[in-house]
C-alpha cells in the first residue's frame, strides 16, 4: 500500500507540474490506479487531482476524473472547489463545466460520488444520455447502494461517462430519463 501511495503522490506531483500527458497516459493504461488518483487529496493543502487539472485548464483530465468519481465538492484548506480554482485562473468555460457536473454531493445527493474507487459514480443528467453496452459487470453507486449492471446489459451515461441511474436503481432506461 505504501508503494501505491507513493506512486499516487508522484503522479500528483507530475500533475502539479503540468505534466498531464504523462499522467493521462498512465491513467489510460491503469484504470484502477486512475480511480485511486481520483480520490487523492493532498494532506497539506487539501488539493486534489481535480483542483490541479482545473488550475491548468485541463478539460480532458477533469472529464476523466469526474467519470472516475472525483469529488466536485472537495475543498482545499482555503475553502475552494475545483470550479473556484478554474474561475480564478480565468478558465471560465471549465469552471462552468465543473459546476454543471456537480450533482449536489454537499447536500448528500443520491448521485454523490462513491468513496471507493472500485465503484463507479452515477448521474442524473438525463438530457445527456448516451447509450452504452456493458462489456463486463459494473458496480455503480446510487444513494449509497451498489447497483450491479450485468455484462451485456444496456445502460446510459452522461457526457462525463457517469452511469445514469434513476429512482429505485433503474438503468435501462433510468426512470426520470424522459
Amino acid at each position: 500500500m505504501a508503494e501505491a501511495r507513493k506512486s499516487v503522490e508522484e503522479h500528483y506531483a507530475q500533475a502539479k507540474r503540468g505534466n498531464w500527458d504523462l499522467v493521462l497516459g498512465v491513467w489510460q493504461s491503469d484504470q484502477r490506479f486512475a480511480g485511486g488518483c481520483s480520490r487523492y487529496q493532498n494532506p497539506f493543502s487539501g488539493w486534489t487531482f481535480l483542483h490541479q487539472a482545473a488550475r491548468s485548464g485541463q478539460e480532458a483530465a477533469c472529464r476523466q476524473l469526474i467519470g472516475l468519481g472525483a469529488s466536485l465538492g472537495a475543498r482545499t484548506y482555503a475553502n475552494e472547489t475545483a470550479a473556484d480554482i478554474a474561475a480564478r485562473q480565468h478558465h471560465h468555460h471549465l469552471a462552468s463545466l465543473l459546476k454543471h457536473a456537480d450533482l449536489g454531493e454537499e447536500r448528500e445527493s443520491l448521485w454523490s460520488p462513491p468513496r471507493d474507487p472500485a465503484l463507479q459514480p452515477s448521474s442524473n443528467l438525463w438530457d445527456e444520455a448516451q447509450e452504452r453496452r456493458a462489456t463486463q459487470a459494473m458496480r455503480v453507486v446510487y444513494g449509497g447502494v451498489v447497483i450491479t449492471i450485468p455484462a451485456g446489459s444496456r445502460y446510459y451515461v452522461d457526457s462525463f461517462e457517469r452511469v445514469l441511474i434513476g429512482f429505485h436503481g433503474t438503468y435501462d432506461p433510468p426512470s426520470d430519463m424522459g
